[in-house]
């Protein structure tokens, strides 16, 4: 099986920062996990955003019998206090290889896949 060079480039942990007129509410997929019977789980994590503020959102580590799996960020939802929508997708813009400090940036018309914090 040939992996893509896109298979490489994972977020893990990130944050959020609010650059828009209003607060936001930030909903994070990861990719499905299987779970121990392979009944795929997928994991949602919520966070309020406050106008102008900047929030973390940590990395999450799934623990099995014989190893350990860290969950990859594959999707951002975004919903505005004027009840608008914003959404993003995986493959993330900017991202080369394995991060765990990346930086997503919400204004009033995009979210934009930003830059290590490193």
């Amino acid at each position: 099986m040939t992996s893509r060079a896109s298979d490489n480039n994972k977020v893990y942990a990130c944050a959020i920062q609010n650059d828009s007129d209003s607060d936001i509410h930030v909903v994070l997929t990861y990719a499905g996990i299987p779970d121990v019977r392979g009944d795929i789980k997928q994991t949602r994590v919520e966070q309020d955003v406050p106008k102008g503020q900047r929030k973390y959102i940590y990395q999450r580590l799934v623990t099995r019998p014989t190893s350990n799996i860290i969950e990859v960020i594959e999707r951002l939802d975004v919903t505005k206090a004027n009840g608008g929508k914003l959404e993003l997708k995986a493959p993330f813009a900017g991202v080369k290889g394995r991060v765990t400090e990346w930086v997503f940036v919400v204004n009033n018309t995009e979210i934009k896949s930003g830059e290590s914090k490193k």
